[in-house]
């Protein structure tokens, strides 16, 4: 008697195991060193029947970092929503982006850190659609945090219009910068107690936002 068919239910469960095992393999080797070959016995199948999941390594790969993605914009906007000061707002988005960092250091280093590819390099092929799903995910985090500082420059005026997007930037590039060393442990070999400090560096780059006065 052959095996019965396995449910959607049975299906979705385990596409995610795939995805979950992906993640674990490129966080070890690599995206460069990821295959579908080394990907079949680590989920216990066959290399080939990995294709019955997913049509290729690179839609794999896009799932995870959307998936990346919905976790970070999820852990941003629940904290955003517990303030309703922008200053206090931006301050709760900028720990909770940090804390993501740290805390997911696989998917964020998929993320934000390494060369892998990105929306145009999927153009004109039949991952577009997926890309540009990955790429509009990737996007809302980075919204929240502009329209976070576009409020404070509205309800302070400590900071001028044109110049809302540039700062945002800026301090998306300073946020970043603290994960990255964290993670890549060079703060350890600049600091005794890193841990500590997080929360003042995160205090000063929040400065140029706060409101005067």
């Amino acid at each position: 008697m052959g095996r019965r068919p396995k449910s959607q239910e049975e299906i979705e469960d385990f596409k995610h195991k795939i995805l979950d095992v992906t993640l674990r393999l490129i966080s070890k080797n690599g995206y460069e060193g990821f295959s579908i070959r080394k990907l079949g016995p680590e989920v216990g199948i066959a290399p080939k029947t990995v294709y019955n999941y997913f049509k290729s390594k690179e839609e794999i790969y896009l799932h995870i970092i959307t998936k990346g993605f919905e976790r970070l914009y999820e852990a941003l906007s629940k904290n955003a929503c517990e303030e309703e000061d922008p200053f206090k707002k931006l301050g709760a988005l900028a720990a909770a982006y940090v804390r993501f960092g740290l805390e997911q250091s696989n998917y964020y280093d998929l993320m934000f850190t390494w060369h892998v590819p990105k929306f145009n390099d999927f153009r004109g092929t039949e991952l577009e659609p997926l890309a540009f799903t990955e790429l509009q995910t990737a996007l809302k985090s980075f919204d929240l945090l502009l329209q976070t500082v576009e409020q404070l420059a509205q309800q302070y005026g400590c900071i001028r219009k044109e110049d809302v997007r540039v700062q945002a930037i800026q301090l998306l590039a300073s946020i970043h910068g603290i994960v990255a060393l964290k993670n890549s442990t060079i703060l350890d070999y600049v600091h005794d107690d890193v841990n500590a400090i997080i929360g003042s560096l995160l205090e000063g780059i929040l400065k140029p936002f706060c409101p005067i006065g």
